[in-house]
């Protein structure tokens, strides 16, 4: 069971280790960022995989699937009397309303914040610069429709929640959850980021582990119950699990975020998913008692990754499963788990090197006027790495790549929050990058945040004569705004001159 996750091989359980050996090859072919997976069965691990340099202990952050921790804890709070479904959230925060509320926000519940259907069409703290995150769902936007009408994704929604729990508990919704947790084996190692105003940020924030991460989703499988002790409210998790809403409500179909929407909880057509920014997810089977988790960086504008995943996971895993064991396949394990050893992020976007190379080595650019401050570049090269060099409004700054293999090092920048959102680190966040060349003269340097925070940042610089293009794309929630844009300049005549 959850606690103690017992290893076997695939067979064993009716899964040949082939198709998960086609799932990694999968992986691969469509280059989504995965940083670690685990296929589970009956309770046992039949495949774990980390890609390096990510590993077992690796506390990572799981994105709006903190979402589905904070309704646990609600449904503890409901188990025990403290809260009920019908209650209304005006009603534990007078100190916060300063204006009159509209009708559909007084008849707002706890469950319509539960299946994403609040009054409110935006998440109300990015709506103003008030450091007051909680103060901002009464007081900040309009109520734009009925209470529990329509499904709207609205994390200010769920955050609302975790702070009505410190209110009512003097916890934070981890800490609800901690005698659970002991249960079934978390670590003491899982956290979560806090809001501007100290409170945990629930629908965004918990940091903790892949294994950690799954036997809180085996938990959900197992509907809250765990060695034949129910440690969350039956009931309740099946609600939770089940459909509440519809949440068909753009046009575009997904079977598995488009089908259905439960009590922070997304249900597809085969069961139920925990669904977190950059390909934090648990996908949960019941039918088949089957289970896959990952961990990853894919965000963008328009992140695929979820539909590609998840059609991977159910036609190349979930499908292929049989009701009883499969005769051995030694020579299949065995493929299977050197591939899981040598599970590495791609970084084949191009060539390794190029004959541009050594003309651009040590060259410097000066930059036009942009938007991003920069002022000018400049590219060194030794054997497979590199150094970007360049100046900015907050100095000279480095970035260190591998090309076609990535470098570990930091990010030279040390005023995006770690901890507390808002808060600058004051130290330079963990990354990677890594460079190819696109064409004989497009570098693409790829920078990934690996931190509190994830985030990448896709620069590409295109040369022509004299003359650098350069555009950068950044990928990530509330920092790196200032490494995006573009610019143009030119080669400065003269040994390393700026």
């Amino acid at each position: 069971m959850v606690n103690d996750f017992i290893v076997k091989k695939p067979e064993e359980e009716g899964l040949p280790s082939s198709a998960v050996k086609e799932f990694i090859d999968y992986i691969h072919e469509w280059k989504i960022n995965l940083h670690s997976f685990m296929v589970v069965r009956h309770g046992n691990i039949l495949a774990e995989g980390y890609y390096k340099p990510f590993h077992q202990d690796f506390p990572h952050r799981l994105y709006s699937s903190s979402k589905t921790y904070v309704a646990m804890a609600i449904g503890v709070l409901i188990g025990e009397g403290k809260l009920r479904l019908e209650d209304r959230l005006v009603e534990f925060f007078p100190e916060w309303i300063d204006r009159e509320q509209h009708k559909w926000m007084q008849d707002c519940t706890v469950e319509d914040a539960l299946k994403m259907s609040v009054p409110v069409p935006v998440d109300t703290y990015f709506q103003t610069v008030s450091e007051r995150w909680a103060w901002t769902f009464f007081n900040v936007s309009y109520a734009a429709r009925p209470a529990g009408t329509v499904f709207h994704y609205n994390t200010s929604g769920t955050f609302i929640l975790d702070v009505l729990i410190e209110k009512l508990t003097g916890k934070t919704f981890l800490e609800v959850l901690r005698p659970v947790f002991d249960k079934i084996g978390v670590s003491k190692e899982i956290w979560c980021v806090k809001s501007p105003d100290g409170y945990a940020w629930g629908g965004s924030g918990v940091v903790c582990t892949l294994r950690d991460y799954a036997k809180f989703a085996e938990l959900l499988l197992r509907k809250g119950e765990y060695n034949g002790e129910q440690l969350l409210p039956r009931d309740y998790v099946e609600r939770a699990t089940s459909k509440q809403i519809d949440n068909l409500y753009e046009n575009e179909f997904s079977i598995w975020r488009k089908t259905g929407y439960g009590y922070q909880v997304w249900i597809t057509q085969d069961g139920y998913a925990m669904y977190g920014m950059g390909s934090q997810y648990a996908f949960c089977f019941p039918e088949k008692d089957f289970l896959f988790v990952c961990q990853g960086d894919t965000q963008c504008a328009a992140d695929r990754s979820g539909d590609l995943v998840y059609g991977g996971v159910k036609h190349l895993l979930y499908n292929r499963l049989q009701d009883e064991p499969l005769p051995k396949d030694e020579e299949g394990y065995q493929t299977m788990r050197q591939a899981l050893d040598d599970l590495t992020l791609f970084t084949d976007f191009g060539a390794k090197h190029s004959a541009f190379e050594k003309q651009l080595d040590g060259a410097t650019y000066r930059l036009e006027e942009n938007s991003m401050g920069w002022k000018w570049i400049r590219f060194t090269f030794t054997g497979d790495e590199g150094v970007l060099t360049y100046e900015n409004a907050r100095g000279e700054k480095q970035i260190k790549f591998g090309l076609n293999a990535y470098t570990v090092g930091t990010f030279p920048e040390t005023h995006y929050y770690d901890t507390q959102v808002g808060k600058p680190a004051n130290r330079e966040l963990d990354c990677m990058a890594a460079a190819s060349w696109t064409e004989e003269k497009k570098l693409l340097l790829r920078v990934f945040i690996t931190d509190t925070n994830f985030g990448n940042c896709y620069m590409t610089f295109g040369f022509k004569g004299d003359e650098v293009g350069v555009m950068l794309c950044k990928r990530a929630e509330m920092f790196m705004d200032d490494y995006q844009g573009m610019a143009g300049g030119y080669l400065v005549k003269g040994e390393n001159e700026k």
